[in-house]
């Protein structure tokens, strides 16, 4: 079934349109038409609606900024209509992104009947292709395995946090996790749990942060957590909660025995003209006293500008 929003405010043309619509044969076509503003966006926030007929002259706001609206929210398939065919107004409704156009004067039911299979053929292939490239730009993007930002992302992303850090003088945190004895997992449960294992690791991580959190693979069993905005002793108090979420987690392997596995982690804050790499460099240097002292640990690295004043 295909649901059909016809926009005209001439109730002659309108009916027209709608007359056609419903001789067109092999689908089921639901018509609904309006020409009052409201209704129209009533309509378009309210209904799923399959294809848009617009025309290019309508009161209180234009067919082209409707085009505009429709295209951006990408809600539906749109077709301008046009009192009569001329090539500036054809011009203007593709520019807008209309995937048809129909002029009015000697509208006939094979002309309504071949606009519409067309742009629904377009709408369609339009979709896919943006779904492909989501997809990409998902492998690309995406650690495989445990659906956070690979290495590369989350470092970008880190990038760009240090860059505004510098110029805005914003606090923020980042936090280097890395699974304790991840080696023996694998030895004793074997390498399937192993994966699962950094599977579930990943959704703590994802389930214990804020939405305005980042977390990334940084690469085997190391994981990076960003925190804009964040003080360092609201840092702590949240890798100090992770920490304890993951060593209460229960773990199995492919005979369904139970384990448990614990986590270390290195905690440094932004410091003025910090980069990426001296952040990083710091975190690893924490996370490595933390090994040294008995793991499953947060430890905090303070910045030599601040190591001298506590």
């Amino acid at each position: 079934m295909i649901k059909v929003l016809v926009c005209d405010d001439n109730p002659t043309d309108r009916k027209l349109v709608c007359d056609c619509l419903q001789r067109i044969t092999g689908r089921e076509i639901v018509v609904f038409e309006t020409w009052h503003t409201k209704e129209i966006q009533d309509a378009l926030n309210g209904r799923r609606i399959d294809l848009v007929f617009i025309d290019s002259q309508m009161p209180g706001k234009p067919g082209t900024e409707w085009l505009a609206e429709v295209s951006k929210r990408q809600l539906a398939p749109t077709i301008m209509l046009a009192r009569s065919g001329t090539k500036a107004v054809a011009t203007q409704a593709f520019s807008e992104e209309a995937l048809g156009y129909l002029p009015k004067d000697n509208l006939s039911l094979d002309k309504l009947r071949s606009t519409v299979n067309v742009t629904l053929d377009k709408w369609v292939r339009l979709q896919q292709a943006k779904a492909d490239k989501e997809e990409l730009e998902r492998l690309v993007t995406c650690d495989q395995l445990t659906k956070l930002p690979n290495r590369r992302t989350i470092l970008g992303k880190l990038r760009e946090l240090v860059n505004l850090a510098n110029r805005y003088k914003e606090d923020f945190s980042l936090i280097l996790l890395d699974i304790d004895h991840f080696r023996k997992v694998n030895d004793r449960h074997g390498y399937f749990t192993g994966d699962g294992v950094l599977e579930k690791i990943a959704v703590l991580i994802r389930s214990n942060i804020r939405n305005t959190d980042i977390a990334g693979r940084y690469g085997g069993e190391e994981f990076i957590i960003v925190l804009p905005n964040t003080s360092f002793s609201s840092s702590w108090v949240a890798a100090e909660r992770l920490r304890t979420t993951i060593e209460k987690a229960e773990f199995k392997d492919s005979a369904r025995n139970v384990f448990t596995v614990t986590v270390s982690q290195g905690l440094v804050g932004w410091e003025q003209n910090d980069d990426a790499d001296s952040l990083i460099s710091r975190a690893d240097e924490a996370l490595r006293k933390a090994k040294e002292k008995s793991r499953n640990r947060v430890q905090i690295l303070l910045a030599p500008s601040l190591r001298d004043k506590v």
